[in-house]
């Protein structure tokens, strides 16, 4: 039986801090990667805690030399190829809960042509107040849909949306629907209806991500919205928030 973690069992041995609490028990880390790597969740990486946020994944953990292996970073800006000694800092948020820690980028081998970046696990691992939000998933009972288009092409699909930032969102859609050709591409996103929002959001996106999904004929794809504007970073902001307090509430 694959084994889940609230956030009780994370939090066994959680040290109370002015910014977040603090997890620092070596098994406790080991289940909190574990889980990170079981459920696909992207990984946001900054070279800088105040530079810009790029998307990976974590695709393979070595418990024996606990080392763990993430993705080349996508394409949210040019990004130049991380070097070994270079330290990056990671946030995902799983359940509702955002969590961070930091890695010393140990070695860069390639693997189909793409680098990896391989380091240590973390001796700490930081979950931020409730107030922070990194990405929020939508339950599977309220996954909602939108349509999108690429912007040079005439073909329109559905996909449903499986967690939102107040950057971006990441969609399930049939693989057949889009390909690693397009990362970089840019999409019309069309009729996202979220919680606490008046009217549908639309506009632009690109495609930053692609990643295997856990249903069979199906994708990950994750999007940064171009042109960010302030209502709309607000309007996804209220939807998060109601995520997150849906979360804490039902304890998912």
């Amino acid at each position: 039986m694959r084994q889940t973690l609230s956030s009780q069992a994370i939090g066994g041995d959680r040290t109370n801090l002015t910014h977040g609490e603090l997890v620092t028990t070596p098994k406790r880390i080991s289940a909190i990667l574990d889980d990170i790597y079981r459920h696909l969740a992207l990984i946001g990486v900054r070279t800088d805690p105040d530079g810009p946020l790029y998307e990976s994944l974590l695709v393979r953990l070595d418990t024996a030399s606990k080392r763990l292996y993430l993705e080349q970073s996508g394409l949210i800006e040019d990004h130049a190829r991380l070097d070994p000694g270079q330290c990056i800092h990671l946030y995902v948020s799983l359940r509702g809960i955002a969590i961070r820690f930091s890695m010393t980028v140990d070695e860069v081998p390639s693997e189909d042509d793409r680098p990896l970046y391989v380091g240590q696990y973390p001796t700490e691992i930081s979950f931020l107040q409730r107030r922070d939000i990194f990405r929020v998933h939508l339950p599977l009972h309220d996954r909602r849909s939108v349509r999108l288009q690429h912007k040079e092409s005439q073909s329109e699909f559905s996909a449903q949306i499986i967690d939102i930032s107040i950057k971006g969102f990441c969609l399930e859609l049939n693989e057949t629907d889009i390909d690693r050709k397009q990362l970089g591409s840019r999409f019309e996103y069309i009729g996202m209806k979220l919680p606490d929002l008046r009217n549908a959001l639309s506009g632009e996106a690109v495609l930053v991500n692609l990643r295997p999904s856990p249903k069979p004929g199906a994708c990950s794809a994750g999007f940064a919205i171009a042109n960010l504007d302030p209502q709309i970073e607000r309007s996804l902001m209220r939807a998060a928030l109601y995520y997150q307090r849906e979360a804490r509430r039902t304890g998912v």
